[in-house]
């Protein structure tokens, strides 16, 4: 996930990153474009609110009826016919009309308030519907990655970007639609209003504007610079968090809690640093921008002492330009927010560009039901290229409805080969068939749906015993689940939970043993009814009796069925149909239980090795 472009990056791949995320709009244009429609009458609403003022002071301080203003290229324009039918007719100079002309401030204030409201509503409805949609499509693209990915990366940089990401580079992209529409219109009708009241007055103030822009092109490389850098290290408090709560119980069997809260100190610290490195160099622009424009202030101000334009008239110019300041502000942060933004949208955009490892092929076949038969021709697969053959040369054939079991010492190919049938891998050279179909044309959802497992690694979600074991089958009906955890000799001691099938396991089952664990494991297999079924160390953490009782349901279960056992207790394999005894990535020997202790000298080492630690129970 890391990478290392280079701190600028073209115009042209701005564009064009920001015209596919915009794209992600089509949904959503009616509210975004009116939130953006919303936000330009918003901009434009602090000029109408400062025309308003000097209307209502004139009338209410000066007593003027008659209003005349000078407009370039109209000349002077008189406004006394717009306004007059919404005064107070007669006397208005009374308690009573000077407060209604007066009720005109908070009226303006309020519709002020509420464009304010409606415009910043719909642009977050739409950001809140974006960042859902983009989370949604790279989990949903991630999900589609192989076994190889995973085991390339690191969980939190995953997770930062699926949610971190996705959040700001929507989050961004609507402040800076909103921004680009908002604040230009604030500026320019406060300029037209400006202009309209003194055009020279407001040349020596529009002269500085574009030295406002000049703080932000000296920072702008930094700020990308130390975006890319708050991203890693955000990915790497997450990950510090991560590896200490999934290993909380090596973390305490070593007494190390001070040493993890110590490593989680330092990458909070390093975030902190981070953060503040950001911040002092995105709002040390407003006091740059506020002394450059001030400039403008204070010739203007010359001009108005040469002219002998009045207190008040002065006053009124400053006080607009003031609440300008707020909008040119933010406009010069707006090519650091484009850069925050790129560089998450980037990041994004590549977990959605990068080809799956495993790909369904462009005319992959959908199975309904398969028969069972598998067959490998000549397989050779290697983890990393360049390194030792995890398998070679494998030439192996499972018949429909029969009963194998996997032998040999760590390391012997065993778990590759099961994870190659689910086709987690593809081969590197050969090919693997069931039913005569070679695995990489069918479609891995179908492919899969013809396969039980039950793994050595245990794993369950944090959700009741019945929905662990319908993962199995999602149209499960509880009858059904009960039947399952009935065979896999789960029934009795799900009972007697406190909340029975309704109860929850915990974070990756904590609250249930390693054998309970694993009986549900297995009823989740029973569950899925797959002509295939995969038992890799299936027995591994049962007691004797539980085990007894596995393997009286894995006779029933053995019906109609191509079963692929790996064990190493042979206690629960001597009646396999056929021991395929590996070694170093390739079958040695394959036969009985009797033939292969007859003839085959790993086979029977292995054997007698725990059969003399008595792991052998009869």
């Amino acid at each position: 996930m890391n990478s290392s472009p280079s701190s600028s990056v073209p115009v042209s791949g701005v564009v064009s990153t920001y015209r596919r995320l915009f794209g992600y709009l089509r949904p959503y244009r009616l509210r975004f474009f009116g939130g953006l429609l919303t936000a330009v009458f918003a901009g434009m609403s602090s000029t109408a609110l400062m025309a308003v003022l000097t209307i209502v002071f004139k009338l209410v301080l000066g007593g003027e009826l008659t209003f005349t203003q000078k407009v370039p290229f109209f000349g002077t324009v008189d406004f006394t016919p717009w306004i007059l039918p919404w005064l107070p007719s007669g006397n208005w100079q009374t308690i009573g009309s000077v407060m209604v002309v007066c009720s005109v401030i908070p009226i303006f204030m309020g519709i002020r308030g509420l464009l304010d409201f409606l415009a910043n509503y719909q642009m977050t409805w739409v950001d809140q519907r974006l960042t859902r949609d983009l989370r949604r499509k790279v989990f949903t693209r991630l999900m589609g990655r192989s076994l190889e990915f995973f085991n390339q990366q690191r969980g939190s940089e995953l997770i930062q970007t699926v949610f971190g990401m996705t959040s700001m580079c929507s989050n961004t992209a609507m402040t800076l639609a909103a921004d680009l529409v908002r604040r230009p219109a604030a500026i320019i009708s406060a300029l037209i209003f400006l202009t309209m009241k003194d055009p020279v007055f407001m040349g020596f103030s529009l002269v500085v504007f574009p030295l406002c822009m000049l703080p932000v092109v000296l920072l702008r490389r930094k700020v990308r610079k130390s975006g890319r850098k708050e991203q890693e290290l955000a990915a790497k408090i997450s990950g510090v968090m991560m590896e200490a709560i999934s290993g909380i119980r090596v973390v305490k069997s070593h007494a190390r809690e001070d040493y993890e809260a110590e490593r989680f100190s330092r990458a909070a610290a390093d975030v902190n640093s981070m953060a503040m490195r950001i911040f002092r160099t995105m709002e040390i622009v407003g006091p740059l921008v506020e002394t450059v424009a001030s400039l403008g202030i204070a010739g203007g101000l010359v001009y108005c002492w040469a002219r002998g334009v009045s207190f008040d008239d002065f006053s009124l110019r400053v006080g607009l330009l003031v609440m300008l300041y707020p909008d040119v502000k933010a406009l010069s942060k707006i090519q650091m927010v484009i850069h925050r933004c790129t560089t998450s949208a980037e990041q994004v955009f590549k977990m959605l560009d990068e080809d799956p490892e495993v790909p369904d092929a462009p005319d992959a076949v959908a199975l309904s039901r398969a028969k069972g038969s598998l067959r490998f021709e000549n397989v050779t697969y290697a983890y990393r290229p360049g390194a030792a053959p995890a398998v070679r040369g494998l030439n192996l054939e499972f018949e429909p409805g029969k009963f194998y079991a996997l032998v040999g010492e760590s390391g012997a190919g065993k778990s590759t080969l099961i994870a190659l049938i689910l086709r987690f891998y593809d081969p590197r050279e050969g090919r693997i068939l069931l039913d005569g179909h070679d695995l990489r044309g069918l479609q891995q959802r179908s492919l899969r749906e013809q396969i039980g497992i039950v793994n050595q690694d245990l794993f369950l979600f944090n959700d009741t015993i019945a929905n662990n074991i319908r993962y199995g089958r999602l149209d499960a009906t509880l009858e059904e689940i009960r039947e399952a955890a009935r065979i896999a000799r789960a029934d009795d001691f799900i009972l007697k939970q406190p909340s029975g099938y309704d109860t929850l396991v915990g974070d990756k089952g904590c609250n249930l043993s390693g054998g309970q664990l694993q009986r549900i494991t297995i009823a989740r297999a029973i569950l899925r009814n797959s002509p295939i079924l995969l038992l890799d160390e299936a027995t591994s953490n049962l007691d004797t009796d539980t085990e007894q009782a596995f393997k009286d349901a894995l006779s029933v279960l053995r019906q109609g069925r191509t079963v692929v056992a790996i064990a190493h207790r042979f206690s629960t394999i001597l009646e396999a149909d056929q021991i395929v005894v590996m070694d170093q990535g390739s079958v040695v020997d394959r036969g009985t239980h009797a033939e292969l202790v007859a003839r085959c000298g790993i086979y029977e080492r292995l054997f007698r090795l725990q059969f003399t630690v008595g792991d052998v129970s009869g």
